[in-house]
């Protein structure tokens, strides 16, 4: 009779922690598990065809506890063979963007809305320059990953970095030109708890590419550590790196 009491109460222990709304109420413990989870499935998913041709998946890299999860399109080249996203050119960029914050890549989350490579020659995986925007489908396949991963860290904001991003996690078809900058909400799959605040904006890669968009980048970032109520170390207003800094990061990984 003990056991089945203490087996009842096992049950309803767990009914009532399934039914949890507010993934924030989670221990470090519980939302580093869940991620550890999700990070086995990616790495066994077969869901669509990009796992064909893949090196290596890339679930994402960070805090379980992170305030801020930053999500990108897809890896590339040197993320395919790492299993880290954002360790390109891009990825330094992107580091000197968390650092200027006061952030880094071990207190935020970094994930990508794909977790493998998307190539436009998938026979020529050693090919550099063989990177392509995921399809529609493969983003289908793939978006539950990031948006579980979201959910278990329970983020104070998300960062979008590039349209794919902000479209497949806003459900939108505007152009990045014109929702960049401007905060909007992402809603948990089935509505449940509060919506989380994104700020879309131009992903490292296109800084690289344009440096005159640097300005609008910072200026996400400061909207960004507002509403965390930071300010940036040393300074009560976030300022960019030089230019040459921006150089120098474009200069050794993507």
């Amino acid at each position: 009779m003990r056991d089945r009491l203490t087996l009842l109460e096992l049950v309803r222990s767990l009914r009532l922690r399934a039914q949890v709304s507010r993934p924030e109420d989670w221990a470090w413990g519980e939302r580093q598990t869940a991620l550890d989870r999700l990070s086995s499935e990616i790495v066994s998913c077969r869901g669509c065809q990009l796992a064909a041709t893949r090196i290596k998946a890339v679930p994402g890299v960070g805090s379980p506890e992170a305030q801020v999860v930053f999500v990108g399109e897809g890896p590339g080249y040197e993320e395919d063979r790492k299993g880290e996203p954002f360790v390109g050119k891009a990825g330094q960029l992107l580091d000197r963007i968390l650092k200027a914050m006061g952030l880094s890549r071990e207190s935020v989350f970094i994930a990508n809305i794909v977790k493998c490579h998307p190539m436009k020659d998938p026979s020529t995986p050693e090919a550099r320059g063989n990177d392509r925007p995921p399809s529609p489908e493969e983003i289908a396949a793939c978006r539950g990953f990031v948006e579980r991963q979201i959910a278990a860290i329970a983020p104070r904001v998300i960062v979008c970095l590039g349209a794919v991003s902000a479209k497949a996690l806003l459900g939108t078809t505007e152009p990045l030109s014109r929702i960049r900058g401007r905060w909007a909400e992402f809603r948990r799959p089935g509505g449940s708890g509060a919506p989380i605040p994104v700020m879309p904006t131009y992903h490292p890669a296109a800084l690289l590419r344009d440096e005159a968009l640097k300005g609008a980048v910072w200026s996400d970032m400061k909207a960004v550590l507002a509403a965390l109520g930071r300010e940036a170390p040393g300074a009560g207003v976030l300022r960019p790196p030089g230019a040459s800094a921006l150089k120098e990061g474009a200069q050794t990984r993507r």
